[in-house]
C-alpha cells in the first residue's frame, strides 16, 4: 500500500497553523513532505517544505532497471493566504497543474514553477490539488466509454483483467455495413501512468473517430480500429509512475520469462495472435508521453528492423507534420528495434507488414520552444486531428473526402524507381525522364465502392525526397499543385506535367 497521508502541525506567530498533505483517492501519489523553515514575509504566512514523490516498486523483471517516482498527485488543506514553497527532491515537472476543484486545472506560471524543482505560490482558498500533468483517471475513462459505445459503430469488450482484477476495455471501432477486407490499426495508450497528456491526446482521436461526420464514416469504412485506451489501469489508480501493481515496467516486458511477464502483457498478446490469425494489423500506435520538449515518434532504423519498415515510419511521420504546428522534422528521433517492446513482438511475428512504432507527447512545450505553446487539453486536441489526418491518408482510409491514389492510370516519360533513398508510399515511385512528362491518375469510386460528391477538390502531388537528411520544405510532405471541379459521377481524375527529374508518387485529392 502507497504511503498516503502527512500531517503537520505548524507554528506561526503565536498561532497554531495546520498544512495537511494527502493522496487518498484514484491516481494520488506522494511520499513525503517535511517541513524545512517557516517565516513571516510582510504579514504572509510562508511555510517551505522538501517534498518527496513515491517511487514505483522494484522491478522483478529488471532489478536494474531503476524504479520511477516521476508523478505526483497529491492534495494540501490549509494553505489559503500561506505562501508555500515546495523543494521537490525526486520528480522532474516543469510548470505543473494546480486545481482548487480536482477538476478545472490551472498551469503554474513561470514565477510559480521558475525550475523543475521548485514551486512557489500564495493559494486563494483553503484546499488546492497539485499534479504533474492534469489527470486522467480510470474512471474518467469508464465515463468517457459510456459516451463512445452509444454509436452504433463502436464495440466494448475486453482484452481480460490486470493483476488486481482491473478490466482492460478495448474499443472496436468500424461502420459495421462497410466494405470487406479492411485496413487494421491497433492503438494502445498508458502503459506509464505517468504520461496523462498521451491520454488526452488520445481521447480527442477516438472522439473523432467515433464523431457522425462525413470524414470519420470514411475512415471507418475503410478501416478497423481497435484502441485499448489503458494497458496499465492499476499502475494508473494506484498512482504509479512507470509501472504496473507489481513495479514492472510492461513497456519493456514483452520478451521477459512467463514467471515475470505481467498479466496484462499476456492479454495483450493474447489479443493480438487473434489479430494476427485473422489477417494483417496494418499499424500499431504506441502512445506516450516523454519529459523531452518535443513531440516524436520513435524511428526503428532499417538496419534493425527493414528498409521498408523504416520508409513506410517516416511517410507516416512526414503526414503527421502535414500543417501541424507542434511537429517539426528535426523533433524525430530514432532508435533500435528491441525484442522487449511491443513493436519488437510485431516484427518477430509479422515482420514490416506491420507499421509499428511509438509515438510521444511532451509535457512541457514543442519542439524545443520555450517561449512558444505549453502543452495544453486544447492543442493536445488539435495534434491529434493532425494525426488522424496523417494516419487516414496512409491508410488511404479517407475517400471519398480525401482520396489518396496511389497508382497512376498511365505514365508517359517515367521511369519505376524502386530504391529506398527516398521516402515514398507502397513499393515504388515514378521520376521524370523528359520535360513535360504526363502522368494521370484516376480515382474509380463505383470500384471501390464509394460515391464521389460533387464539389471542388485541391488536387496535391507527394513530394517523395531524400530519406538521408532533415528534408527541405516541399519535400516530403503533400504540395498543391492544383484544383478541379468535380460535377458528380464514379471517377475523378488529373493529369500532373512534370519537369524533367522530378519525381511523382501518390496524389491526393482533398474535397473542400
Amino acid at each position: 500500500m502507497k504511503k498516503l497521508v502527512i500531517v503537520l502541525l505548524l507554528l506561526a506567530t503565536g498561532a497554531t497553523a495546520q498544512v495537511r498533505f494527502s493522496a487518498n483517492f484514484e491516481s494520488g501519489s506522494m511520499e513525503k513532505a517535511e517541513l524545512v523553515a517557516q517565516e513571516n514575509k510582510n504579514g504572509t504566512e510562508c511555510l517551505t517544505y522538501d517534498f518527496y514523490s513515491r517511487f514505483d516498486p522494484a522491478n522483478p523483471a529488471r532489478p536494474t532497471l531503476a524504479p520511477s517516482a516521476r508523478w505526483y498527485y497529491f492534495c494540501m488543506e490549509g494553505v489559503k493566504d500561506k505562501e508555500i514553497i515546495l523543494n521537490v527532491k525526486n520528480s522532474d515537472a516543469r510548470r505543473p497543474y494546480y486545481s482548487y476543484d480536482n477538476v478545472n486545472w490551472t498551469r503554474f506560471s513561470e514565477t510559480e514553477s521558475p525550475d523543475e524543482k521548485t514551486i512557489i505560490k500564495k493559494y486563494d482558498q483553503d484546499k488546492v490539488y497539485i499534479a504533474y500533468y492534469i489527470p486522467f483517471t480510470y474512471s474518467h475513462l469508464l465515463k468517457r466509454i459510456q459516451d463512445w459505445v452509444k454509436n452504433d459503430w463502436v464495440d466494448l469488450s475486453s482484452i481480460g483483467e490486470s493483476e488486481h482484477g482491473r478490466n482492460m476495455p478495448l474499443l472496436t471501432i468500424t461502420n459495421k455495413n462497410g466494405k470487406q477486407n479492411k485496413k487494421v490499426v491497433y492503438i494502445h495508450g498508458r502503459v506509464h501512468t505517468s504520461e496523462t497528456p498521451g491520454s488526452w491526446h488520445l481521447e480527442r482521436m477516438i472522439d473523432q473517430l467515433v464523431a457522425d461526420t462525413p470524414y470519420a464514416h470514411s475512415l471507418r469504412e475503410n478501416a478497423i480500429y481497435y484502441i485499448l485506451p489503458f494497458t496499465n489501469p492499476d499502475g494508473v489508480v494506484e498512482g504509479n509512475s512507470r509501472s504496473n501493481s507489481n513495479g514492472v515496467n510492461m513497456e519493456v516486458n514483452w520478451d521477459d520469462p512467463e514467471e515475470v511477464t505481467t498479466k496484462e502483457v499476456k492479454n495483450m498478446r493474447a489479443f493480438l495472435q487473434s489479430l494476427l490469425a485473422k489477417g494483417n494489423v496494418d499499424v500499431f500506435l504506441n502512445m506516450h508521453s516523454q519529459s523531452m520538449h518535443q513531440a516524436t515518434y520513435w524511428v526503428h532504423t532499417a538496419e534493425t528492423s527493414s528498409d521498408k519498415l523504416y520508409r513506410n515510419i517516416m511517410v507516416l511521420a512526414n503526414l503527421t507534420m502535414q500543417d501541424n504546428p507542434y511537429f517539426a522534422k528535426q523533433d524525430l528521433c530514432f532508435s533500435k528495434m528491441g525484442s522487449r517492446y511491443c513493436e519488437g513482438w510485431f516484427w518477430n511475428n509479422n515482420g514490416d507488414k506491420t507499421l509499428a512504432v511509438t509515438f510521444e507527447t511532451p509535457y512541457t512545450y514543442y519542439s524545443q520552444n520555450k517561449e512558444g505553446e505549453w502543452v495544453s487539453i486544447e492543442n493536445l486536441r488539435k495534434f491529434a486531428d493532425c494525426n488522424l489526418i496523417a494516419l487516414g491518408d496512409y491508410l488511404q482510409a479517407g475517400a471519398p473526402y480525401r482520396i489518396n491514389v496511389s497508382e497512376p492510370e498511365s505514365a508517359k516519360g517515367f521511369q519505376t524507381m524502386t530504391d529506398n533513398s527516398k521516402f515514398y508510399f507502397g513499393n515504388s515511385y515514378l521520376k521524370s525522364t523528359k520535360e513535360g512528362a504526363k502522368v494521370k491518375y484516376v480515382f474509380n469510386g463505383k470500384r471501390e465502392g464509394v460515391e464521389l460528391p460533387a464539389g471542388t477538390y485541391q488536387v496535391y502531388k507527394w513530394a517523395a525526397g531524400d530519406n538521408l537528411k532533415v528534408s527541405n520544405a516541399g519535400e516530403n510532405e503533400w504540395v498543391k499543385v492544383g484544383e478541379i471541379s468535380h460535377k458528380g459521377g464514379k471517377k475523378i481524375k488529373y493529369t500532373y506535367t512534370a519537369k524533367e527529374g522530378e519525381l511523382a508518387d501518390n496524389l491526393l485529392f482533398v474535397k473542400k
